[in-house]
């Protein structure tokens, strides 16, 4: 489903370059569950924007579903890159809006119209059906995720990047969101996460390991 190859990315600045990933070759498949591990420095965050299509601007080649990314304009990348939902550490939810509101709107971008039926169901899938008038400042930090993997889930993506999604919680929530990923992951999604936590990696079927901008 996925492919890079032989994939390299540098930051240039005035006095210097820094190479942030070296030669990066690596598949991953139709509904894995991939871990990518790695402390902060080592290059991941670079290799899921990536991933996500956030980044085009690399060496090598990058293959989704059979379609080589750099050969698209950025229109052609932007449809594409509605394939994928984001799960971030930090939630980036818009304070403003309700929790229904957050997650009608991934919905409207994508479709350009909304539906109530969808949004109210992957609510309840994920626990919040209680909670769908209330805004992110009355909601817990695992219920802000929960929100956020709604927003990620309403517009049935290929694939879910998942960036430290436990980071911010603690023991109990973390194996909470970690098993709703796993049941996504069951359905058929395929589930990119992304950790510097060995103990939650464990949880996925396969773990590659980021070191320095190079796969070990």
């Amino acid at each position: 489903m996925i492919k890079l190859k032989n994939v390299e990315k540098k930051y240039f600045a005035r006095n210097y370059e820094l190479d942030a990933l070296k030669n990066i070759n690596l598949e991953i498949l139709k509904s894995e569950f991939l871990a990518i591990v790695g402390k902060s420095g080592s290059g991941k965050s670079t290799l899921i924007k990536i991933i996500g299509m956030l980044d085009s601007e690399f060496q090598g080649s990058y293959e989704f579903d059979n379609i080589f990314i750099q050969d698209q304009n950025d229109n052609n990348i932007t449809v594409m890159r509605r394939n994928i939902g984001f799960i971030f550490q930090d939630f980036q939810l818009i304070n403003r809006y309700s929790i229904y509101k957050n997650v009608e709107l991934a919905y409207v971008i994508k479709y350009k119209q909304t539906n109530k039926q969808k949004i109210l169901k992957v609510l309840c899938d994920v626990g919040l059906s209680d909670r769908i008038t209330s805004y992110p400042d009355e909601l817990s930090g695992g219920q802000k995720q929960r929100v956020s993997i709604a927003r990620a889930l309403v517009t049935n993506p290929k694939v879910i990047i998942a960036d430290e999604p436990t980071g911010a919680l603690d023991e109990k929530t973390s194996t909470e969101i970690m098993d709703l990923l796993l049941g996504i992951n069951k359905l058929g999604t395929t589930i990119i996460l992304v950790t510097h936590d060995n103990d939650i990696a464990q949880k996925a079927s396969r773990i590659v390991r980021i070191v320095d901008g190079e796969i070990e």
